[in-house]
């Protein structure tokens, strides 16, 4: 199973044309790092104040900055196999109000 997420993972990235990378995609590239670093900091936040243990903390932001198939991944990165169902389940979540989520702003953005 890591195997082929490891290869899905370097045939994805292999992909990339760096020829395209230009000076006028760079506020592209700043806005996706801020999200997602200012995710990663607002969850560890909340997960600090609620006191959720670590492993959780980074299960769970596995799943939803990456997807729920990295979840096995980083349970075995972390030796604890225990938090896998948590993961996967939190993504799937994520992958729902994600959905409904981004296809309001869509419509709210469109109105305007």
């Amino acid at each position: 199973g890591m195997y082929l997420i490891l290869i899905f993972s370097v045939t994805v990235s292999s992909m990339a044309d760096i020829q395209k990378f230009s000076i006028q995609s760079a506020p592209i590239l700043y806005y996706i790092v801020f999200v997602i670093f200012g995710s990663l900091l607002f969850q560890a936040l909340i997960s600090y104040f609620f006191r959720i243990d670590t492993d959780t903390m980074l299960i769970t932001s596995t799943a939803l900055i990456c997807s729920p198939p990295f979840v096995p991944v980083v349970a075995g990165a972390l030796r604890n196999k225990e938090i896998i169902i948590t993961g996967i389940t939190v993504g799937i979540i994520g992958y729902a109000i994600g959905n409904y989520l981004g296809f309001f702003v869509a419509q709210f953005l469109s109105a305007y």
